[in-house]
């Protein structure tokens, strides 16, 4: 195990989360506001473009802001500038001056509402439930650990930069349609932790490291020990210190409960017996229909199956916990993250009662109550082989079993869900071209529309996540309501952006 220089903090890690912070209770946190980037110093300052303009300070000029300065006072987070031929109210010189919670837009302007700020900067924070409709962007840091040893440092974070990419563009309401469509989720790399062998013991069978926490024996569904990652022992391994008592490292509840971190990815090699692993797990609260938080155990299965029961995770804030699988592509994490916010969204009451309304009718998987067959989805079909077909573009045949088979007219896929996009045959299929009618890219508008759906509208993805569903993925998660979607609810009431419940 390397423990002189072991971690290293890019992106947003701890310098940047320190550095222009707001403060809640003398603890330091992220303010919100962009703080460098791994591809960059990694030293918390914001670069600014030198286009040889000439911007001066309206305080050289003026001294009250007025006169041949700026025509009215500026709102909090904007100065009166000069830009060499007129005076304007702009946050551009200094974007960290925005109000908590805005972001300096490119107009120049302190706007919208970001998370985390100053005022709410964690998991499960009521925050996000209060301003669920008026986030207009989630800035969510990444806690990533390197198990691989034959993969440098440099690697996993070439490879984590693409994938955080195409998560950031995938959150783009429409975007495949408008080109101004803004990301919604914006990841920032903020830890990575080198767990990696400096010199693998002699005979050593495996890919990844000897810190890779194997259960022996392997007890319940993972030999993954999720529960190793939380313990007091992980805290120096981890190696996030703590911003209120500078040389202590904190567990990594504790880095999730101060807002350090919002999510953890396993970047390790899935393709070896020793693994073991989920690709994306998540602990969660259980809330009302009206969002408030319900008393009691955190529920363990949230994401694409379930934490084993001798995981025993102290959190009191969720967690999610991804699997980077470093022989493959972005098309396939993008993959694991998409199941397991399937997962998120098929739990009925226990956790989102919001979301389970909803995305089951979005995703094509309420076959039972929409048509009466004993199987909600498609996922019933056996792999590999071929269980749908496409009369007509309104028609499917269906053949899961010999007690599940028949024809549905009328029939509408809507967006279809991670395995089965709407015209697919059977599981995984990209290469579909039968044209069917759905009504996606309209759902709950209020317009009534469809459209066709031939495979062509995913095909453009093609370059960019070419692997396991990635291209169909980057598509449908288009699709997923965001922000200002204009879908309306039962009560016909604008639909909730589905983004914010990732961290509720």
């Amino acid at each position: 195990m390397r423990i002189q220089g072991r971690w290293s903090v890019l992106s947003l890690g701890l310098v940047g989360a320190i550095t222009g912070c707001g403060s809640v209770g003398g603890i330091p946190v992220a303010s919100g506001t962009s703080g460098g980037s791994s591809e960059g110093n990694g030293s918390g300052e914001t670069p600014t473009a030198d286009d040889g303009a000439s911007t001066v300070s309206v305080s050289d000029t003026t001294t009250d802001g007025m006169g041949d300065g700026c025509e009215s006072p500026c709102e909090p987070g904007h100065t009166c500038e000069f830009d060499g031929t007129d005076f304007h109210c702009t946050c551009a010189p200094d974007p960290g001056a925005c109000p908590s919670g805005t972001t300096c837009d490119e107009e120049g302007i302190c706007s919208g509402l970001v998370w985390p700020n100053a005022q709410s900067f964690a998991n499960s924070d009521p925050w996000l439930v209060e301003h669920h409709q008026e986030i207009t962007q989630l800035r969510p840091r990444v806690l990533a650990i390197n198990y691989v040893n034959a993969r440098s440092m440099e690697q996993m974070n070439a490879q984590l930069i693409e994938v955080r990419d195409l998560l950031a563009e995938s959150s783009r309401w429409h975007g495949y349609a408008d080109p101004d469509a803004p990301p919604f989720v914006e990841y920032s790399l903020a830890y990575q932790v080198d767990l990696r062998d400096e010199q693998e013991p002699p005979g050593w069978p495996y890919n990844n490291s000897t810190a890779y926490p194997r259960e022996d024996p392997q007890e319940g569904s993972w030999g993954f020990d999720y529960e190793r990652l939380f313990d007091a022992d992980h805290a120096d391994v981890l190696g996030i210190e703590d911003p209120r008592q500078p040389g202590t490292n904190l567990r990594l509840c504790d880095a999730i409960e101060l807002g350090l971190v919002h999510e953890v990815w396993i970047y390790g090699d899935a393709d070896v017996p020793d693994v073991s692993a989920a690709e994306m797990l998540e602990l969660k609260p259980h809330y009302d229909e009206d969002g408030n938080r319900l008393p009691g155990a955190m529920n363990r299965c949230a994401g694409n199956g379930c934490f084993d029961a001798e995981d025993v995770i102290p959190c009191g804030r969720s967690v999610r916990v991804a699997w980077f699988n470093n022989t493959r592509g972005p098309g396939c994490f993008l993959e694991s993250v998409s199941h397991a916010f399937e997962g998120m969204g098929r739990k009925g009451g226990n956790i989102l009662p919001y979301l389970s309304r909803y995305f089951p009718e979005l995703a094509g998987m309420q076959l039972d109550d929409d048509h009466g067959l004993p199987v909600d989805n498609w996922y019933a079909c056996p792999y590999g082989d071929v269980c749908l077909s496409y009369p007509g573009p309104t028609t499917v045949d269906y053949a899961v079993s010999e007690s599940v088979s028949g024809t549905l007219r009328d029939y509408d896929p809507v967006c279809g869900n991670v395995h089965w996009p709407p015209n697919a045959r059977q599981h995984y299929d990209l290469a579909g071209t039968d044209a069917v009618q759905t009504s996606c890219t309209h759902w709950r508008d209020g317009s009534g529309a469809t459209t066709v759906y031939d495979g062509s509208a995913h095909t453009a993805y093609a370059a960019v996540a070419p692997d396991c569903m990635g291209p169909f993925l980057m598509w449908w998660r288009q699709n997923l309501p965001g922000l200002d979607n204009g879908a309306l609810d039962d009560d016909g009431a604008p639909m909730l952006n589905f983004w914010p419940f990732l961290f509720y």
